[in-house]
């Protein structure tokens, strides 16, 4: 009974009713459901004779019950993506005639239960995508055939003690792709040292090294496929003189050197499938190539093989796909390749050193669907496209006169790259007939003209028309091409206003409308963009304010789900798409593989970092900027650009904006160049932006900013004089001109960069030490004023210092004291009073002070005495100003 992808859902629990009347059942397939839970073993019970079960990819979680191992009768067993997780239960070991079991992508980890040693008659075990090692155990298993654990991650070593060395079977297929491994050739001898009859080995995306192991070829001479891709295996490919069974051999991404064995073509005589790409092969081409018949697939794209195209590959009539691109061949494609390979599907002669003019010959292949020939030294005019062609690709040439017109009668077509060459004319309306076209790319030729209007292409994602003539203004109607991610019109002579109907482009990731003479101001509707990650307005006549509806648009902000840029399907899954399975009808394969190159590499070229860089695959869905410069801008920069947290570029140089740089810019945490250079900008630069970690590019040259410069910590600490210069009023580092006067801003500033320098809040160290000192000396004084005695000693103290210390200085002290005291008592009272008056403040300060005027107290009553009689005034002068000796 074969109930697979029918979408049953809810408890499987629902089919026991009908599963009670097939007692007879042998056979039940409930694959590619909606079910939730096993069936209990009431439901079981009656089904004895089941011997095939398969349950794989519906939505159990609890793991596999107890009554399923009561299907004595049971030969296989799948329950393959089932979200199925921990470890794998003994309960499986109860299955004693179970020859197939399909545990494949679920999460079981932990190490397979030994007793499935008991498990004799099993042929066939499928862990892949898992985590689970196998004892040793497993070596008595006579019947075991098949092995897969692809996807399972060994952290560099076997997932077992070598139980293939000592076991007692023959493997024929054994997958162990993606399983980090980490062992030379070496190790993988003595591994697969017993084992010779393999018929398919599969160990691909792990790291294989040492030289590549021409004794598995040697040694299992039924072997059908071997798959050794994405490693690090060197050395020469050596196989024998001994005619192979080999059909698909793939050892692309490794690094093979030398030239290929001159006999290579009659050894695998049987191939249908070779893949040699990116290693380091030399030399030419043997010519015993010639002798692979039933060749379908043939890729030794980049490498550095030479020489010419050989005639002699017109043998293989039954190829399918053919790549040479990137390598060294030059000269013509010989004309019998389209004469006898009628069966092409694909040819990639790419990134060589082709010349030649372009055969018609080449457009009559009848299934041909895919054509790359860049990057090469074709000439010529371009004749008619084959009707049937899907992929058309010839940039990067010499290629000269109009596009034709019949292009239009292509109507599966749906990559056409022209760029690069020398094409002239108009694009013709035919163009617009192609209703499949996903991707066109017309850059960098001498093409005239206005844009059709018809190139609303509802298909239309990728629309490149750049470094042209092109004149008018942009079509309205291709403004409507909802599905449009990529417009690029940058270097044409376009005019007009940006007009509002881009509004209406929703999915627009990328918009360059760089190097035109486009005028009038940005329109609010280009607010609406809510995907756009790139736009370039630069080198036009654009002139108004930036919209502070900006600070809206998604720049940079990926949603999940929605990366539209990819690698080349073909090129960034590592795989091929001629998996191996018996059921596989190989002459599918080339449509299959047509099927993933429909995601075409896109490449872009957008300012970042001072300077033009071509960005392409999917990193475009990481980078995200804006360039406004060279129009007429004016007004304030908008606070709101700073809520483009995830942009890095902004370039908004030679407009002419005023105010002051926005703090706010400062939020842009992902910035790598900022450039706001020849404005009329004012006040200070932001001191937050030293906060922003990313930026690589400052500019704020030719502006009228003043102030000192940001502090040189960390990113601002790489950028030098020039990105300043031309702003008289800046001052400080790195400009040669210091900053004089500081104000108490300036003074806030430096501490708080000490601060940031050192760690420490250095404002409240000041403060706490200015207010220790004073409390301490405060007090100091209040001892002193209270407590005569150690007032007395604190001051005897110090005069006993200063005599001692600097005897002369400290009797020209007394002397001006005294001096500056008599005048002032002179001048207050009357002459016979003076010397009374002096006597008594001198009393007065001794006594408070407790200080030991005792000798010059002595001359004091002298001079009292003396006071009141005027005529001794000179013996008083004598006295007081003459010598004083303090004792």
């Amino acid at each position: 009974m074969n109930l697979n992808g029918n979408y049953l859902e809810g408890s499987s629990s629902k089919f026991s009713q009908a599963f009670t009347n097939l007692s007879n059942l042998e056979v039940l397939h409930l694959e590619d459901n909606l079910l939730n839970s096993f069936l209990t073993f009431h439901d079981w019970k009656s089904s004895s004779k089941l011997k095939v079960l398969y349950l794989g990819y519906n939505n159990f979680s609890r793991g596999i019950p107890p009554s399923i191992f009561t299907l004595n009768s049971l030969q296989a067993l799948s329950v393959a993506g089932s979200y199925l997780n921990g470890p794998i239960s003994y309960g499986l070991c109860e299955l004693k005639n179970l020859r197939d079991l399909d545990l494949s992508k679920n999460k079981f980890e932990g190490i397979l239960p030994p007793c499935f040693n008991n498990l004799t008659s099993l042929k066939m075990v499928n862990l892949r995508g898992n985590q689970v090692y196998i004892p040793s155990l497993i070596s008595n298993l006579k019947s075991l055939e098949s092995i897969a654990l692809s996807g399972n991650q060994f952290d560099g070593g076997l997932p077992f003690t070598s139980p293939l060395k000592s076991l007692s079977s023959q493997l024929k297929f054994l997958d162990m792709s993606n399983c980090n491994l980490n062992m030379s050739t070496t190790d993988l001898l003595k591994f697969l040292h017993n084992q010779y009859d393999l018929r398919y080995l599969d160990m691909s995306h792990n790291n294989l090294h040492g030289s590549f192991p021409n004794w598995l070829v040697e040694n299992n001479t039924r072997l059908e496929t071997l798959v050794l891709r994405n490693n690090s295996l060197s050395g020469n490919i050596q196989l024998g003189l001994v005619v192979t069974l080999l059909n698909y051999f793939d050892i692309s991404n490794n690094h093979i050197q030398g030239n290929l064995q001159t006999d290579i073509g009659v050894v695998l005589s049987k191939l249908r499938y070779l893949n040699l790409s990116k290693n380091s092969i030399e030399g030419t081409l043997p010519t015993s190539l010639a002798n692979m018949k039933y060749l379908y697939y043939l890729d030794l794209s980049k490498n550095s093989i030479e020489g010419t195209l050989p005639t002699s590959l017109s043998n293989l009539k039954e190829l399918y796909t053919l790549d040479f691109s990137n390598n060294r061949f030059f000269g013509e494609i010989p004309e019998s390749w389209f004469l006898n390979l009628k069966y092409l599907t694909s040819l990639k002669l790419s990134y060589n050193s082709l010349s030649g003019r372009i055969s018609p010959s080449l457009f009559n292949l009848p299934y041909l669907l895919v054509l790359r020939l860049s990057n090469n030294q074709f000439i010529g005019n371009l004749g008619r496209i084959p009707s049937n062609i899907l992929i058309f690709d010839i940039s990067q040439n010499q290629m000269t006169g109009r596009i034709p017109s019949d292009i239009g009668k292509s109507d599966s077509l749906r990559t056409l790259i022209l760029r690069n060459n020398s094409f002239h004319g108009p694009i013709p309306l035919e163009l617009c007939n192609l209703s499949s076209l996903n991707f066109l790319d017309l850059s960098n030729n001498h093409l005239s003209g206005i844009i059709p209007s018809c190139l609303n292409l509802t298909s239309l994602k990728y629309l490149h028309l750049q470094e042209n003539k092109f004149s008018g203004s942009i079509p309205k109607a291709i403004l409507q091409s909802s599905n449009l991610i990529t417009l690029d019109l940058k270097h044409n002579n376009l005019s007009g206003n940006i007009s509002k109907w881009f509004g209406f482009l929703r999915n627009l990731r990328v918009l360059l409308l760089k190097g035109n003479r486009l005028s009038g101001s940005i329109p609010l509707q280009l607010c609406q963009l809510k995907n756009i990650s790139l736009l370039d307005l630069s080198h036009n006549n654009l002139s108004g304010s930036i919209p502070p509806c900006f600070g809206n648009i998604n720049f940079g902000k990926i949603v999940p789900g929605e990366d539209v840029f990819e690698k080349n399907a073909y090129e960034q899954s590592g795989y091929s798409i001629f998996e191996y399975t018996d059921l596989l009808d190989i002459t599918n394969m080339a449509n299959l593989y047509v099927d993933l190159e429909y995601s075409e590499e896109e490449e872009v070229e957008f300012m970042t970092k001072s300077r033009s860089g071509a960005y392409k695959g999917d990193i475009l869905n990481f980078l995200s900027g804006i360039d406004l410069s060279c129009n007429q801008f004016t007004g304030l920069i908008p606070n709101d650009i700073g809520a483009l947290t995830m942009i890095m570029a902004l370039n908004l140089s030679n407009n002419q904006f005023t105010g002051s740089i926005p703090r706010t810019f400062s939020k842009l945490k992902h910035l790598e160049s900022m450039d706001l250079s020849r404005n009329k900008l004012t006040g200070k630069i932001p001191s937050e932006l030293t906060d922003i970690n990313t930026l690589s590019v400052f500019n704020v040259s030719y502006n009228n900013l003043s102030g000192e410069v940001p502090y040189m910590k960390a990113q601002f600490s790489t950028f030098d004089e020039n990105s300043y210069k031309g702003n008289p009023f800046l001052c400080g580092p790195p400009l040669q001109k210091p900053c004089k006067t500081i104000t108490k801003s300036t003074t806030t500033v430096t501490l708080a960069r000490w601060s940031a320098s050192y760690g420490m809040d250095l404002i409240s160290l000041f403060a706490s030490f200015a207010a220790s000192y004073i409390m301490t000396l405060a007090g100091f004084v209040i001892v002193l004023y209270i407590n005569p005695y150690w007032r007395h000693i604190w001051f005897n103290f110090i005069d006993t210092c200063l005599s001692f210390m600097f005897p002369f200085w400290s009797e020209a002290i007394y002397k001006r004291i005294h001096r500056w005291l008599w005048k002032m008592i002179s001048t207050r009272h009357p002459q016979s009073l003076v010397g009374k008056q002096y006597m008594l403040l001198l009393s007065r300060i001794s006594n408070f002070w407790r200080w030991d005027f005792l000798g010059f107290l002595n001359k004091l009553e002298k001079l009292s005495n003396l006071a009141s009689i005027p005529s001794q005034r000179e013996s008083i002068n004598a006295l007081v100003f003459g010598d004083m000796h303090y004792k």
